[in-house]
């Protein structure tokens, strides 16, 4: 599930109509948005980041965010990814600390609290890099459902992600 990441970006300024969770099944709900399509130029590669504002069309409130370049938005995904594989990779070696000394309480404490800690941050940091689109602001880059998000077509199919 890529994201398109084009020179001419094609975007879903998205607001959400709802402030508790519109229930669907049993433990589940969802989130309802609207909104308008919004094509954003982006920088030149090699050029700082650019703002842009746009107004909501549904509460007229002026959002800024910031637009990376292709090239910067490439740099940024890697670099989250390197991490999340540093991570994942540290992980097993805090694991197995246990192998050391299995009976002793501060080992055992030691290897499934920081082992646990830097799988969980791995876990996490893949979820932002997957998430990476180069459009920074009014917590689209967070996972979760912002008031405002920047929603960007699947590559595959379209769909708005």
């Amino acid at each position: 599930m890529a994201l398109a990441i084009e020179r001419e970006q094609r975007t879903f300024l998205a607001h959400r109509q709802n402030f508790v969770g519109r229930s669907v099944s049993y433990g589940t709900v969802a989130w309802d948005y609207v909104g308008r399509t919004w094509v954003v130029e982006r920088p030149e590669d090699g050029e700082p980041a650019r703002r842009r504002s746009v107004e909501c069309p549904v509460c007229a409130k002026t959002l800024t965010y910031s637009v990376y370049s292709l090239a910067a938005t490439r740099r940024r995904r890697t670099r989250r990814w390197i991490a999340t594989i540093a991570c994942l990779i540290a992980a097993i070696p805090l694991f197995g600390l246990v192998a050391l000394d299995p009976s002793s309480p501060v080992v055992l404490s030691t290897a499934i609290g920081s082992g646990t800690l830097a799988f969980v941050t791995g876990w996490s940091l893949a979820f932002v890099a997957g998430g990476e689109t180069g459009l920074v602001g009014h917590g689209s880059a967070l996972p979760g459902y912002a008031k405002h998000k920047l929603l960007l077509p699947n590559a595959e199919d379209g769909r708005w992600m």
